[in-house]
């Protein structure tokens, strides 16, 4: 027990005994790890956005097939599809306004 309070006691004074060049070095590694990342999150957003497109026009294919064969569905399944469908292909007043932008 005494030789992990040392050690950090130790520890503790080795980070004090930094240079100002060392720590300016281990400040641009931190900002080229940042950058990095930053970049890899927006590369991600990117991957995840598309997916999410890729996803909504699968779900309106298979909403389109259902109306296809309509009679093998309850009419109100079917009714409640037509809306969504509706609803996925008509602009909302948010996505109006910024493409007139």
């Amino acid at each position: 027990m005494e030789e992990k309070v040392n050690n950090s006691k130790e520890e503790k004074q080795e980070i004090k005994k930094l240079s100002y060049e060392q720590l300016e070095g281990v400040a641009r590694q931190m900002s080229a790890q940042l950058d990095y990342i930053t970049k890899e999150n927006q590369q991600l957003k990117t991957i995840l956005q598309q997916e999410r497109l890729d996803n909504m026009f699968a779900e309106l294919k298979f909403k389109f097939k259902v109306l296809e064969f309509a009679n093998f569905f309850k009419p109100a399944f079917v009714e409640s599809i037509v809306k969504n469908i509706e609803e996925i292909m008509t602009p909302s007043e948010s996505e109006e306004s910024n493409n007139k932008e």
